[in-house]
């Protein structure tokens, strides 16, 4: 299996999962947030995995040729860029989570599952 191919379908089971708990479960989000930012060693170990996982898929595959696959990479890139504020700038990352979490749950999740869907199902 070509490992964009594994990406995706991980990244699917992931956006499904995490589409679920927004629509079922969003109102504990708020509260899960501020206390995962009240533990600092927990954050940074948090950016080191992102910054380590993204970085060995994108030192292989990092195709932008227009194609599923440069979705694939988008989302890697954002999964770096995430890992880089997590040690660098958390606060930054806690004001903009808590922030974006008092919106709309269920249509973030359901947007979730439907992608997640498709990269598992599809690609």
């Amino acid at each position: 299996m070509d490992i964009t191919i594994l990406v995706a379908k991980v990244l699917g089971i992931y956006l499904v999962v995490s589409g679920l708990f927004l629509v079922f479960r969003g109102k504990a989000i708020p509260h899960l947030l501020k206390d995962l930012f009240g533990h600092p060693a927990v954050i940074y170990l948090i950016g080191i995995l992102m910054i380590f996982l993204s970085s060995m898929y994108l030192i292989q595959y990092n195709i932008w040729d227009g194609t599923w696959k440069t979705l694939i990479t988008v989302f890697v890139w954002a999964v770096m860029i995430k890992g880089l504020l997590y040690i660098f700038a958390p606060q930054i990352l806690s004001e903009l989570a808590i922030r974006k979490s008092r919106s709309a749950f269920a249509a973030w999740g359901i947007v979730a599952v439907a992608a997640g869907l498709y990269l598992f199902l599809y690609v």
